[in-house]
């Protein structure tokens, strides 16, 4: 598989698949730039879920309506991009009003091991960031409860 084909399977995996029991993506766009970092694809949506009365009206409810984002990088990436990446992000966040967002960082191969180390040390409240190598398929979370949530979503490989 590759970056391509892995961003199509996470797009419909996000939007119409299993994410939709987390939160309802409703819009996607493809390569833009936020605070001059280029994104392959960001997903806006919220956690207020649409269907049938009886489940439209649990969600009013019961959940909380945060509005939701998901960023998707493609490439290699580095401590120093990483840094970028999610300060874009807050950047995307604050200007959107998101109250959580899941970062995809997509690679073919193996990722830096300084970058890993990084990822793993993270426990931010309102951001869960995802490695995912796309040629062993293989997904590294940071610690928080945001990004072990996502963990289950962004391994589309099926």
């Amino acid at each position: 598989m590759d970056v391509g084909e892995y961003l199509n399977r996470l797009e419909r995996n996000l939007m119409i698949g299993s994410a939709r029991w987390v939160t309802e993506f409703v819009e996607s766009f493809r390569e833009l730039d936020v605070a001059g970092v280029r994104f392959a694809m960001l997903l806006r949506g919220s956690m207020r879920t649409k269907g049938l009365l009886l489940s439209r009206l649990f969600s009013y409810l019961a959940m909380p309506n945060y509005r939701t984002s998901c960023l998707v990088r493609c490439g290699g990436a580095d401590e120093r991009s990483l840094r970028a990446t999610l300060r874009a992000a807050g950047q995307h966040m604050r200007d959107h009003n998101v109250d959580w967002a899941w970062v995809v960082l997509a690679h073919e191969g193996p990722f830096d091991p300084g970058i890993v180390r990084a990822v793993e040390k993270m426990n931010a409240r309102e951001v869960g960031v995802a490695l995912v190598d796309v040629s062993s398929r293989s997904v590294l979370t940071d610690r928080s409860l945001v990004g072990r949530k996502m963990r289950d979503h962004v391994r589309c490989w099926r």
